[in-house]
C-alpha cells in the first residue's frame, strides 16, 4: 500500500505566479562556473534544465534551524543538474562550493547572492564524480554535500546510473538518485513516455520468498529519461511523489522496505510511447544491494 503525491500538493504553498528573469548577483569568484540566479518556483517552472530540486527552507537563516538546505545530503549520478530554490522568503542566501574558510571556496560553483524574493533559484550540472561540500557565504554555519557517482549499468534496453552505484551504503547515504535512460527509444523532450517501475526484495535469509514485490508504480516523462530517487523511509508507509517541477524533474520513492544488508531487483519497463504501447517489450532488470 502506498500513496502518490504530486508536486502541486507538496509544493502548493510555494506557488508564486511570477516570471522567470535573470538578475545580477553579488560575490562571484572569478573561477565560478555559473554567475546568475533566477526567479521562479518549483511548482510553476515547467521546463527548466534541471533533474533535481533542493530547497533552502524557511527559517534557514536562523542558527537554530534544523536544516539550511534540504535535503542536506544527496547522492546523484554524473550528468545530474541540481536546482537550489530560495524558499526562505525575505532572506538572501548563496549556494557556494567548498567549506567555510577553505581555500577553494566557489571554485566549482557559486550562485552569487540569491535575492530575498519568492523562490529564486540556481542550478549546476555535476559532470565529475566525488563528494562536493557547499555552504552559504552569508550564513556559513550551515553546509551540505552532493555526492556524485560515475557508476552506470547497461542493459539491453536501458542504462541505469546511480548516485551510489550498485551498492547503497546507508552509513553514508540516506537517499540515492537513479537515472533510467532508454537506449532504443529516441528522447525528444516532447513525446510522453510511461515507465513502469517494480522493486522486488530478494531475501534468502530465511529460505522464504526470493522475489517479493515491495513496490510498483508508473511514471510519465515528456520524452526524457526517468530520474527516480530512492529514499530510506523512517515511517511505516510507502509514499511516491514528484516530479520536482511542474512537468519535469525527479520522482521519489520513500519506503520502509529499504533495509540494511538486503538485495533488490529494479525492473524498468516502457509501457507506452505517446499513449501507445510499444511494438515490442522494452524491459530490463537491475540489481541493487543495500548495506548498513
Amino acid at each position: 500500500m502506498h500513496r502518490i503525491y504530486n508536486s502541486g500538493i507538496l509544493a502548493g504553498a510555494l506557488v508564486f505566479l511570477i516570471s522567470v528573469i535573470v538578475i545580477s548577483v553579488g560575490f562571484i569568484p572569478s573561477t565560478a562556473n555559473v554567475v546568475t540566479a533566477q526567479i521562479g518556483s518549483m511548482a510553476t517552472l515547467q521546463n527548466i534544465d534541471a533533474n533535481y530540486a533542493i530547497s533552502i527552507i524557511p527559517g534557514a537563516s536562523q542558527r537554530e534551524s534544523a536544516y539550511h538546505y534540504y535535503p542536506p545530503a544527496v547522492a546523484v549520478p554524473t550528468g545530474t543538474t541540481v536546482a537550489w530554490f530560495n524558499n526562505d522568503f525575505g532572506q538572501p542566501h548563496t549556494v557556494t562550493s567548498g567549506s567555510p574558510n577553505a581555500s577553494d571556496i566557489g571554485t566549482v560553483f557559486n550562485s552569487g547572492v540569491m535575492p530575498a524574493t519568492a523562490n529564486s533559484f540556481f542550478q549546476y550540472t555535476f559532470n565529475r564524480g566525488g563528494d562536493i561540500a557547499y555552504h552559504c557565504i552569508i550564513h556559513p554555519w550551515r553546509a551540505a554535500v552532493v555526492s556524485v557517482s560515475n557508476a552506470i549499468e547497461r542493459g539491453t534496453y536501458f542504462g541505469l546510473s546511480s548516485g551510489t552505484g550498485p551498492v547503497w551504503d546507508f552509513n553514508k547515504d540516506f537517499r540515492t538518485l537513479l537515472n533510467i535512460e532508454p537506449l532504443t527509444v529516441p528522447l525528444d523532450r516532447t513525446t510522453p513516455i510511461a515507465y513502469n517501475i517494480t522493486i522486488s526484495k530478494n531475501d534468502n535469509s530465511t529460505g522464504g520468498d526470493t522475489g517479493n514485490n515491495v513496490f510498483s508504480d508508473t511514471y510519465v516523462t515528456n520524452g526524457e529519461a526517468l530520474p527516480l530517487e530512492l529514499v530510506r523511509g523512517s515511517g511505516n508507509e510507502t509514499i511516491s511523489y514528484g516530479p520536482d517541477f511542474s512537468s519535469t524533474g525527479a520522482y521519489h520513492i520513500e519506503g520502509p522496505f529499504f533495509t540494511g544488508n538486503s538485495n533488490y531487483t529494479i525492473r524498468a519497463e516502457i509501457t507506452s510511447i505517446n499513449d501507445q504501447p510499444p511494438q515490442n517489450q522494452i524491459v530490463d532488470e537491475f540489481s541493487l544491494k543495500t548495506v548498513a
